[in-house]
């Protein structure tokens, strides 16, 4: 009798795909995309479902990027492991997960939130799996700054569920789009190595280190003066409080790391920026 893997460890592995620890912050972001536009009005349910297309939409591109550069995963260290590199779950029931799973986000977000949401639920999935994932990811070093506007949908996505689009939001949304090459580019940095093996080419993995140093360090302290800047301008004094420290930690990590010039300092400046884009996100709601 051949051998079945449990039940519980094939699910974990579809969970795996969709990338939980990576998505929670999009989903977070458009739950506060759409608190802020509603305030005070929040309907809780509304939460609940906008969390819930979040997590399909946004999981089920994360699951697709997964199924596309399985290659890509399998030749470095820190994604060989993963379910598809490591021959846990077969390819095309991986592509056909991604698939049913994104459909299912797309139809809710339709249903409950609207075509305004919808429109941007798709533009995220679309930007992330077609323009970023398939077009140029392996082809070109500006991908995530194309890339980066998923950030921008998972936002807008929250906040056109209740209200048309606003400048404001424009630039509440943007802060997301600025972060988030701080934040990929400091992580391929640190694996520089194994994005050059494979055949990736992410900006900081093919700069001269000081170079790839200066960039990551600029952008970070970019980063965190924006968001600090606009939450000022945003909620006031006290969402600049709120902000504050997040955006301190953030510019003098940025600054150790480009005094120092090792791994470990930019580790940390990669730890330090999720806290970043959470403490400017509460800070909106203040």
């Amino acid at each position: 009798m051949a051998w079945r893997r449990p039940e519980v460890e094939v699910v974990r592995d579809y969970i795996v795909l969709l990338k939980p620890r990576v998505i929670w912050l999009l989903i977070l972001s458009s739950l506060i995309g759409y608190a802020v536009a509603a305030s005070p009005n929040i309907s809780w349910a509304k939460m609940a479902e906008l969390a819930a297309v979040g997590l399909l939409s946004t999981g089920g591109s994360a699951a697709f990027n997964q199924y596309w550069e399985r290659d890509i995963d399998a030749r470095m260290g820190r994604t060989s492991s993963r379910p598809l590199p490591s021959g846990r779950l077969r390819p095309g029931a991986a592509l056909a997960y991604s698939l049913a799973v994104s459909l299912a986000g797309l139809a809710l977000s339709w249903i409950w939130l609207g075509p305004p949401a919808t429109a941007a639920v798709a533009a995220g999935w679309l930007i992330y799996t077609a323009v970023y994932t398939v077009l140029l990811k392996r082809r070109h070093w500006s991908n995530i700054l194309w890339g980066g506007f998923a950030g921008n949908a998972a936002y807008l996505s929250g906040w056109l569920a209740v209200r048309p689009m606003t400048l404001a939001a424009f630039l509440e949304s943007m802060a997301i789009y600025i972060w988030i090459p701080a934040h990929i580019w400091s992580l391929a940095y640190v694996y520089r190595d194994e994005y050059r093996e494979a055949g990736v080419p992410m900006l900081t993995a093919m700069l001269p280190r000081d170079k790839a140093i200066s960039l990551i360090a600029l952008l970070d302290a970019a980063a965190a003066a924006y968001m600090w800047a606009l939450a000022y301008a945003l909620s006031g004094l006290l969402g600049a409080l709120v902000m504050a420290p997040a955006a301190a930690a953030a510019v003098l990590l940025g600054l150790l790391a480009f005094r120092e010039k090792s791994d470990r300092a930019f580790w940390r400046v990669f730890k330090i920026s999720s806290p970043l884009l959470t403490f400017f996100l509460v800070a909106l709601l203040v």
